[in-house]
């Protein structure tokens, strides 16, 4: 494959996956890096790199759109942005002392966990708001330092585990993901600064997949904030819908 065929085809590929990510609030990384891999990108002075870079602009477009329509809870995202944001970093540093395959592993680990979230999802009910605590928020911001170090070491933004986090903690999805989209931002580029000193960049490959990344984003957000609730979210992370009852017929329709 020679190289515009290549930055065309991750280009493409990467529209997708952050319109879907946009959706959710996560930010690209955490999909975009087994994705870049495919392609033969070094995992640490490659693909994590540009991967982070791409999941902080990606976030900060989602976070544009859901901040517009009021979705974000404020209270709840600095402190986790501040708190991440201090920790991704020391991800970073750990990075040196884990073994490439070890990294993959911990990947593997990680979906098979996403993927049991996906199909084993808290109930969600839109009809009733969700009431947020100061204590609930304490619970989310201590939980952050772990992950934000974590996705440190991964390479990617915190998002893709402190969404399920939220939810868990009771956090309406669609409320969780908006506030997601900000706690994702900075710790994205913190760890990305970590990186800088031993990453190698392709311009055009940079510049191309930043475009397509944030147009994806910016419309899965919006598609997100104006047209799904919380229980279709949730839905498009694993749980079934339940069966529709029929409907009634009148007596009209009897006869």
């Amino acid at each position: 494959m020679d190289g515009w065929t290549l930055y065309l085809v991750l280009s493409v590929v990467l529209f997708g996956l952050s319109f879907l990510s946009g959706m959710m609030g996560l930010g690209v990384a955490f999909i975009a890096t087994p994705v870049l891999a495919m392609f033969g990108l070094d995992l640490k002075n490659e693909i994590m790199p540009l991967s982070l870079w791409l999941n902080g602009v990606t976030a900060i477009s989602s976070a544009v759109a859901f901040a517009r329509k009021k979705m974000i809870d404020w209270r709840t995202a600095i402190p986790l942005l501040i708190v991440a944001t201090i920790a991704a970093p020391i991800g970073v540093w750990l990075l040196q002392f884990t073994p490439t395959t070890v990294l993959w592993w911990l990947y593997v680990a990680v979906l098979i966990f996403l993927a049991w979230r996906m199909a084993f999802p808290p109930t969600q009910n839109d009809s009733v708001p969700s009431a947020i605590t100061d204590k609930t928020r304490w619970k989310a911001t201590g939980a952050s330092s772990g992950i934000g170090v974590f996705a440190g070491l991964l390479g990617v933004g915190p998002g893709f585990l402190m969404m399920p986090t939220l939810v868990l903690l009771g956090f309406a999805a669609r409320t969780a993901a908006a506030t997601n989209s900000v706690v994702v931002t900075l710790p994205s580029f913190s760890a990305f600064v970590a990186h800088l000193p031993q990453a190698r960049f392709d311009g055009t490959l940079l510049v191309l997949t930043t475009i397509a990344s944030i147009a994806g984003a910016q419309l899965g957000s919006r598609f997100m904030a104006k047209r799904i609730k919380s229980l279709t979210l949730t839905d498009l992370r694993g749980r079934p819908r339940p069966a529709r009852r029929p409907a009634r017929l009148r007596p009209a329709q009897l006869t």
